[in-house]
């Protein structure tokens, strides 16, 4: 994992790496599927300098997005996720969730920024909801690498508890020298719930995506 030396007091910190792999396949001129599988897992959760937890597997998940491209700028989607909890740790229960997605890059535009919104229905012992928007600025290297950097805020509320908001912050390189096929490594830092207990996570992300 990465290794962080920021100064943050009286706060955890926790390090991560998710593996990301998804298929995207036509289904007709405007439409498409996708489908996909990842896994996450902590590698250590530290307060204080002091270590809390070592190494545990957090989840395994399936996807599934089907796309509408409304315009060459605008498209549309609706997804479903399940993650798999129990079979790592007893004490979590599966999670199912629901996301309604758009996402908007202006064509010819003078800065080449992405926006993308999303509304989650996450539904485990209790259902969450959660507002997610994301600005995101991406631009070639060369003819194999393109980086993009990007933000996201996220806000959530639920009837059992008080609303989180967290913001998250990451830089990513993606190798398109494939046809047809993009390979991405990603680096995140995210603020989790910093109105009421903040705490740092770090990300590592590799991804992988075929285009059929």
């Amino acid at each position: 994992m990465v290794n962080c030396n920021l100064a943050f007091s009286q706060n955890s910190k926790s390090y991560y790496y998710e593996n990301e792999f998804d298929l995207s396949l036509p289904v007709g001129e405007k439409w498409s599927m996708e489908i996909g599988v990842g896994n996450r897992g902590m590698s250590q959760e530290t307060l204080e300098g002091e270590k809390l937890s070592g190494y545990q597997h957090d989840h395994l998940e399936i996807n599934q997005f089907t796309k509408y491209e409304s315009s060459e700028s605008l498209v549309l989607s609706l997804g479903l996720r399940y993650r798999f909890k129990e079979l790592f740790d007893s004490s979590e229960s599966n999670e199912f969730r629901v996301i309604e997605q758009l996402e908007f890059e202006p064509v010819n535009a003078v800065v080449p920024l992405s926006h993308r919104l999303r509304l989650e229905q996450r539904f485990k012992e209790h259902t969450i909801h959660r507002m997610r928007y994301e600005m995101e600025f991406s631009r070639p290297l060369n003819d194999t690498f393109e980086v993009g950097v990007a933000t996201e805020a996220l806000y959530a509320v639920s009837s059992r508890e008080k609303p989180e908001a967290e913001q998250r912050f990451s830089i990513a390189v993606e190798n398109t020298s494939f046809r047809n096929l993009e390979l991405e490594i990603e680096f995140e830092y995210r603020m989790e719930d910093y109105a009421r207990d903040l705490g740092h996570e770090f990300f590592i992300v590799t991804g992988v995506s075929l285009e059929l």
